[in-house]
């Protein structure tokens, strides 16, 4: 897709040069040798630019920074000389302590849409966080120098964390992310994240229009934070979400494409909150727990294409999403490390409230040496392959939108399994061109399974 064109303002800077100067010139660069005069310099642009000014170009030379957290304002673009030219750490400072914030990322910014106070509620589009670039950089959250300085205070580290009504990350690279487990809203952590609306609980508005595209990044090695108990910390290593958006009005785009995740051993590779139209493809997926998960906003509409997810525990895990097309993936699966993971080992488990699948033309392998508990794919819970319904007079209906299972192959697994059924629970499925109804039957604990190999 065409992006906007970048603010015509270029300021550059540098961590070691032999002549600091205003920022207009390469050779003349802002001294950002240090987190203090990187974060003096910004906050002198801000004042200078205007919050909801025409933006500006952060052009990073190559070298080592360290901040205290960058907060971008609309239009503005972050952009280094290259992964691993480029290397930007997180560092704690003592106004965090003063501040006392439970999150923390290398990169934020962003607010939802804002209106006038006036009796007419004019929408101020000048405030909208649109136009956003962070790219060609090497981010290290640094979870532990940061945990140990901040003490119980913190809670999350990660490296890209925007709320945007259009936004592009690309050529980022993010490590050393970690958070303290314990609490659901502790337990996972975004190395990039990229929203277009306020996520889950959240009351304010979201953007209308959304475009958020994440691509040729790289997010690697494990979640860090404690490593014992049952409330241990995880990620998603990509986020995307546009809560609010409006599908028929404005326009709404989720790309995440290119990417590398790589040896998240504790964690999920990539997912989506209340997506209404996504494609993730050609990304490759290696040594991660799980290669995707969607379990928040019923998503719906997204599009997971010619991935490859090598040496995963599991492939992927959708639950109340609704016309997902899962189509040409490799899914290689390995066995769990540790019995914690071994809930996500299979190819793909489809639960509660999912309808209207496709799921074609993938290759489901597991490599092990001995016939793993792992199936290719998994469809259990309540209102499967059904669409759900209130009519007229208020009364609940169902209507059959059915998985759809075609071409695909499967090698070293269990028969793929639909089920288990309770008695109140129905499940439809297609596959190849043979209709599948199960129904739970009173009496027989949990009803009717059926179990498959290809089609």
């Amino acid at each position: 897709m065409e992006w906007p064109e970048p603010p015509k303002r270029v300021v550059w800077l540098a961590a070691a040069h032999e002549s600091f100067g205003d920022g207009t010139t390469s050779a003349k660069p802002l001294d950002a040798s240090s987190a203090t005069k990187l974060g003096q310099a910004l906050e002198r642009l801000t004042r200078e630019l205007g919050l909801y000014g025409d933006g500006v170009v952060l052009r990073f030379l190559p070298g080592g920074y360290e901040t205290h957290g960058i907060r971008i304002r609309p239009r503005w673009h972050v952009v280094g000389a290259g992964i691993g030219k480029t290397r930007i750490k997180l560092v704690p400072s003592p106004q965090h302590l003063k501040i006392k914030s439970a999150y923390h990322s290398v990169i934020g910014g962003g607010w939802g849409p804002q209106y006038s106070t006036g009796a007419e509620r004019e929408r101020l589009a000048k405030r909208d966080f649109e136009n956003l670039r962070i790219a060609d950089v090497s981010l290290d959250c640094n979870w532990r120098g940061m945990k140990k300085a901040l003490g119980p205070i913190l809670k999350k580290a990660s490296g890209v964390d925007l709320l945007a009504r259009q936004a592009l990350v690309e050529r980022v690279r993010v490590s050393g992310f970690g958070a303290v487990g314990g609490r659901p809203s502790w337990r996972e952590v975004f190395p990039i994240r990229v929203i277009s609306g306020m996520g889950d609980g959240a009351n304010l508005p979201g953007y209308r229009d959304s475009i958020i595209e994440v691509r040729h990044c790289v997010v690697e090695d494990f979640v860090r934070g404690p490593d014992t108990g049952t409330e241990w910390p995880y990620c998603t290593g990509i986020m995307v979400s546009h809560r609010g958006a409006d599908v028929e009005n404005g326009t709404v785009r989720a790309r995440v494409h290119h990417n590398e995740i790589r040896n998240i051993v504790n964690g999920i590779a990539m997912g989506g909150a209340f997506l209404q139209r996504a494609e993730f493809f050609e990304n490759k997926v290696s040594n991660c727990g799980i290669g995707f998960n969607f379990d928040t906003g019923s998503n719906r509409g997204v599009v997971i294409r010619d991935n490859e997810f090598v040496a995963c525990v599991g492939g992927g895990s959708v639950n109340d999403g609704k016309q997902f097309v899962i189509r040409d993936n490799v899914f290689r699966l390995r066995a769990p490390g540790v019995p914690r993971f071994a809930y996500w080992h299979n190819g793909l488990r489809l639960w509660d409230h999912t309808r209207g699948f496709v799921v074609e033309g993938n290759r489901f392998v597991f490599d092990g040496e001995s016939l793993p508990k792992a199936r290719g794919v998994l469809l259990h819970g309540a209102s499967v392959g059904l669409r759900m319904y209130q009519n007229e007079a208020g009364e609940w209906q169902s209507q059959i939108d059915p998985h759809r299972f075609a071409g695909n192959l499967y090698s070293g697994l269990l028969p793929n399994l639909a089920g288990p059924q309770k008695a109140d629970h129905e499940m439809h499925l297609v596959v190849g061109e043979r209709a599948i109804h199960l129904t739970g039957v009173e009496g027989q604990g949990d009803g009717v399974q059926f179990t498959w190999s290809d089609d």
